[in-house]
């Protein structure tokens, strides 16, 4: 069977959900649900992502998301893989968690934005887990209300904005519009082709898109990326501050050039914890400490951040040079 058609590009926005295999839980407990959180503040940091709105149910999940950079497969294999290997650990579980790979909607977040994250809202209403949608704490709708913040790139005032300018009068009239919805109909179904949900003229933008970079199973419509390679990473900081290899690998107590690495291999490639651990020779809990204490350390030494920051716009500009001679 094809793969489903997927488009990526920078600021593109989406629908998307993922279910359990032959629709089995993805969530045993609280404490699942609540790994996920942190998988999914990791990926939005790591790829770039905002999101709009959430749903966790039993056996899947619900996500509207914006893209800021063309990398929506990237960042939603980093999820799912590093969730379901959790997973699978924490409950001994041997084969895939997910059926096959997420679904994806590109959304015209202008004309559907507000339906659709009601929708999402509403569905454990629909699956009649909660009389009342205040009372399910794994959806982003507590967020919209002021109760809770759960997601540090939750961007709740876009959607409020079109209710009211006042904040605080957006959230109830938000809150009573969701309330007020609880039988709306599916958004999704006025999708055009399972592939884009939007008015006339984003449609054929998207018909325009296709058009004109063909029908691939994975279309890149522009060719920036997040991800980078550990090779480039090692060769900014090489460069930046004019040492070698051995000087990052080298393992020396405040060796503030393999912490570096570290970080930026974690934030910036597509590489696992333990393929990070397995290049540094550390155990992938190791690699994960070690790049918090980092994070903290930019937080409290000047040092340590301008290193940070100088090589972050190094890689940046390596990044931009490598796009326009791919576009030459």
């Amino acid at each position: 069977m094809a793969r489903p058609l997927r488009l990526s590009f920078e600021h593109a926005v989406y629908h998307i959900t993922a279910r359990g295999n032959r629709r089995e839980n993805i969530f045993f407990s609280d404490q699942d649900k609540g790994i996920f959180l942190d998988k999914l503040n990791e990926t939005f940091e790591k790829y770039s992502f905002l999101c709009y709105a959430y749903c966790l149910m039993d056996n899947h999940y619900h996500l509207f998301v914006k893209t800021l950079l063309p990398n929506i497969t990237e960042g939603m294999h980093y999820l799912n893989t590093s969730y379901s290997n959790w997973f699978k650990a924490r409950h001994k579980i041997v084969g895939v968690i997910f059926q096959g790979r997420y679904k994806s909607i590109l959304v015209d977040e202008v004309a559907y934005g507000m339906w659709l994250s009601t929708y999402i809202h509403l569905n454990p209403i629909r699956a009649h887990i909660v009389d009342n949608v205040k009372n399910y704490k794994w959806s982003s709708f507590l967020d919209y209300i002021g109760r809770k913040k759960s997601v540090e790139r939750l961007d709740t005032e876009y959607i409020l904005s079109n209710f009211d300018n006042n904040i605080n009068k957006a959230k109830r009239e938000y809150e009573r519009y969701v309330l007020e919805n609880v039988l709306m109909d599916n958004p999704l179904k006025e999708s055009y082709k399972g592939i884009a949900l939007g008015g006339k003229v984003f449609i054929e933008k998207i018909k325009e898109k296709i058009k004109r970079v063909g029908r691939k199973r994975e279309i890149g419509v522009t060719k920036l990326s997040v991800s980078r390679t550990p090779e480039e990473i090692l060769t900014v900081i090489q460069e930046e501050f004019a040492i070698g290899k051995k000087d990052i690998f080298q393992k020396q107590k405040g060796n503030m050039y393999r912490q570096l690495a570290l970080y930026f291999m974690k934030k910036y490639t597509s590489l696992s914890l333990k393929d990070i651990g397995d290049l540094f020779m550390m155990d992938y809990a190791a690699v994960s400490q070690a790049c918090k204490r980092y994070e903290e350390k930019t937080k409290k030494d000047g040092k340590a951040l301008k290193m940070k920051i100088v090589a972050e716009e190094n890689l940046k500009k390596k990044e931009v040079m490598s796009s326009v001679d791919r576009l030459s």
